[in-house]
């Protein structure tokens, strides 16, 4: 207990401040202490310090800093709390270390003289890495308490069980500094923490998709209308209250009343997506949410909103289902057999519903289910069973008699095959853990038969690979200002075209679809571009694939799987084309004839298209963003591991005799976990081969 203090103010202020300054010489004694100890590869201080004396010197500055709080609590002056966040200064330092990083980049370098173009890849690849590396960090701090592996997984154990291997290898990773392996743990303890099943429908404005999520959720949350819904899919889950998240582009996020969703979700309230928003995530006390389910209200294909269509298309991947809707009265037509196909491409499964089926007498109604199957048939080569449903109180039974029949099957079924791919991603997560160790043991097959100017020329290879990256995001953005000209060039196709459809003699010449043809061909940037990144895609498999291969190891990805961000592409919605003018009589002397054709296309089409070219640069700016992101999220996480595995390869040197043992009863620990003909998580050979195929 304090005594009352005899000192003024003043005097308290002086002592404090001493103090203070005291406990700052110390923290400076003990940085000095840590910095001798660290790996640093620029050493500020010879570690001249013995360990006996490391261990003396911070017994001392304990018992220093024990003394002064007691005699300062004695003399009743208060000690402040600490001012600064550790995480937040932390944060602000990986900052700095970002810019410091890109200011290594080759057009930075070139202030000193020109930089050899063997290099230049180098040290593109060398930023990558690194930003790489501090990007995945500083993620990590600003997750907080939900980058806590060890607390969530704890919390796993206590509901679900069955976590231990998982707990084992948290464990090892922390120990053995296998930083490269963490992301691969949390993604298998988000899967164990996440049952939810998702599923997106799809469908034409007005095709009824927000009247039927409304009404499966018991809810009139979603907005109705013939509105083209914003490029935004709207995600449905479950939450113990009513409230909406919007992520934006620039990071930030809000949590708002649900009330507010039309000032995100339409188009009227958010024209193009001014707004920026990224994400928009409803979250709803519904029952038929609670047991993991998740839907998905996507923008509407066809509709005015092109940059919506894209997202939706882009979107496909990331569902477990995809329901489409087809109106009834409407036929089906190319974009409803555009989205069936790319699903059954992405291997996932597909529902076609025939939505307002009250409009239709039983008659018409039957012959329309059988019209869209047919049709899907001869221009799909797919049998798929078309449903009825209907939202009016008349039909609501046939929402109800498909989402039993069909919904609640296919969801217990999906609980299964996640279960199963997640005991083989915990298998194949062992089986790197076990790797690195052998490693740290310089023990690998890798480690025996290569020389170290082998696994420098891998390494090389692994970072000019992740160099091409760079070039990517240039060579898009590139392409993408280019579609800002693109109406000059649309404007001088379309009236070389009509004067040499005119000057060819045809009879009855459609000039609306010829010029919407010549249109067309001048906008075949997204094309040009994801052709480039199929290109960038092989070239890392392969320097994934060679350098698995040399180090002697099983887990490259396949070409397909860095494909895969790549299958479609934003399509260009050309402006409706209405001529107020028709073919002259004179159609010589040519020059004369185009540039007559070429003034009189000008007013018609001129600001339609550069609107349309505005739009569609959005698209596939924001397209080769997402997908460079995704391709280089695909390679680093391969990458990583091997480059990690390839340091300590390079001349770290061996293991103490004490970290041997340790190593050796880890590796204990885990083939102990392997054994019986099952993986580390208990799952037979053939099981596990079916859920990596899964993966």
């Amino acid at each position: 207990m304090a005594i009352e203090s005899r000192l003024n103010e003043t005097q308290q202020r002086r002592l404090l401040n001493n103090a203070k300054y005291a406990d700052r010489l110390l923290a400076d004694v003990e940085a000095i202490l840590n910095a001798s100890e660290s790996k640093s590869i620029f050493p500020k201080y010879v570690p001249d310090v013995s360990l006996a004396q490391a261990k003396l010197i911070r017994n001392y500055v304990a018992r220093f800093r024990d003394q002064l709080a007691r005699a300062l609590d004695g003399l009743g002056i208060v000690q402040a709390g600490a001012a600064f966040s550790s995480v937040h200064c932390i944060r602000v330092n990986l900052a700095f270390v970002r810019v410091a990083v890109q200011e290594m980049a080759p057009h930075y370098v070139r202030g000193g003289g020109e930089v050899a173009a063997s290099v230049v890849p180098q040290l593109q690849g060398l930023c990558a890495e690194l930003e790489g590396l501090v990007e995945r960090l500083d993620s990590s701090l600003a997750q907080g308490s939900a980058a806590d592996l060890q607390g969530r997984l704890e919390r796993l154990q206590q509901t679900d069980g069955g976590v231990e291997l998982l707990q084992l290898l948290d464990r090892i990773i922390s120990a053995r500094g296998l930083v490269e392996l963490r992301p691969r743990l949390a993604m298998i303890a988000e899967r164990l923490e996440s049952h939810r099943f998702e599923i997106a429908v799809f469908g034409r404005v007005s095709s009824g998709k927000s009247s039927l999520l409304n009404h499966i959720l018991r809810t009139a949350v979603l907005p109705v209308g013939v509105n083209p819904i914003t490029a935004v899919p709207t995600r449905l889950i479950h939450g113990p209250e009513a409230v909406l998240t919007v992520s934006y582009a620039d990071r930030r996020t809000e949590r708002l009343a649900i009330g507010c969703l039309p000032e995100f979700a339409s188009e009227v309230n958010n024209p193009t997506n001014v707004k920026g928003v990224v994400r928009l995530v409803v979250e709803l006390p519904s029952e038929r949410l609670k047991s993991g389910l998740g839907f998905v209200d996507t923008p509407g294909l066809g509709s005015l909103a092109a940059a919506g269509a894209a997202e939706t298309l882009a979107y496909l991947p990331q569902c477990d289902l995809g329901v489409v809707l087809i109106a009834a009265g409407t036929p089906l037509n190319h974009e409803d057999l555009a989205t069936i196909r790319l699903l059954y491409e992405a291997a996932i499964p597909v529902k076609v519903l025939l939505s307002k089926a009250d409009l239709l007498v039983p008659a018409d109604l039957e012959s329309a289910l059988a019209y869209t199957a047919g049709e899907m048939r001869t221009e799909l080569g797919v049998k798929i069973d078309v449903h009825p449903i209907s939202t009016a109180a008349s039909h609501a039974q046939l929402v109800e008699q498909w989402f039993a029949g069909e919904l609640a099957p296919l969801y217990e079924k999906h609980q299964e095959l996640a279960q199963e791919s997640i005991r083989g991603k915990s298998g194949a997560l062992r089986e790197a853990v076990e790797a690195a160790l052998q490693a740290q043991l310089n023990g690998a097959t890798a480690g025996q038969t290569l020389q170290k100017e082998d696994l420098l020329t891998l390494e090389r290879e692994l970072r000019e690979a992740a160099g091409k990256l760079e070039d990517a995001r240039v060579f898009c953005s590139h392409a993408s200002d280019e579609i800002r000209s693109l109406t000059a060039w649309a404007l001088d196709a379309a009236a070389n075209a009509l004067l040499k459809a005119w000057a060819g003699g045809a009879k009855g010449v459609d000039a609306g679809a010829v010029v919407a043809a010549a249109i067309a061909e001048t906008a075949g940037t997204a094309a040009r571009v994801q052709a480039y990144l199929r290109g960038l895609a092989r070239t890392l498999t392969l320097a994934l694939q060679t350098t698995a291969a040399t180090l002697g190891r099983q887990d490259a990805p396949a070409e397909e799987e860095l494909l895969r961000p790549l299958r479609e592409i934003p399509r260009f919605d050309p402006p409706p084309i209405r001529l107020s003018f028709r073919r002259p009589w004179l159609l010589r002397p040519r020059a004369l004839a185009r540039r007559w054709i070429h003034g009189k296309l000008r007013p018609d089409l001129e600001q339609p298209l550069s609107t349309a070219f505005s739009t569609y640069r959005r698209m596939v700016e924001s397209w080769a963003r997402r997908a460079l992101a995704e391709l280089q999220l695909a390679f680093d996480s391969s990458a990583d591991a091997y480059r990690a595995q390839l340091g300590r390869l390079l001349g770290q040197g061996a293991a103490t005799m004490e970290e041997q043992q340790a190593i050796r009863g880890e590796l204990a620990l885990l083939a102990a976990r392997g054994g019986s003909g099952k993986d580390a998580a208990g799952v037979a050979p053939e099981i596990r081969t079916a859920a990596a195929t899964e993966r």
